[in-house]
């Protein structure tokens, strides 16, 4: 089986505004795009299973976001819950003034 950054490897890492979307659209249909844009996750360079460096930044940035949220969700679920910070942190295996910093942030309280 052929993939498409075997024909052109510097094609991939050029720093091109026009080839960057070319290679990003050559990997439009590449079996291994999935696995590719794995193994470019942490990378600085190149284009990683259609993925720029700024499209790989901005999809860290958004996996931080939802991590954070879901974690605030929680967090505030068991506040509503009436749980106390101290079972809160055994239940998150979190310290618990990290828990309270989270609340008085999440509650709006800290600046």
């Amino acid at each position: 089986m052929s993939y498409p950054c075997e024909v052109s490897p510097e094609f991939w890492f050029s720093e091109n505004s026009r080839d960057m979307e070319d290679a990003k659209e050559a990997c439009g249909h590449c079996p291994a795009r999935t696995e590719c844009a794995e193994l470019g996750e942490d990378e600085e360079f190149g284009v990683w299973g259609g993925l720029s460096p700024d499209d790989r930044k901005a999809a860290k940035r958004f996996r931080v976001v939802m991590i954070e949220e879901t974690l605030n969700a929680k967090v505030r679920g068991m506040q509503a819950e009436g749980m106390s910070i101290s079972a809160m942190a055994r239940e998150l295996d979190m310290p618990r003034k990290t828990l309270a910093d989270r609340l008085r942030r999440i509650s709006g309280l800290a600046a």
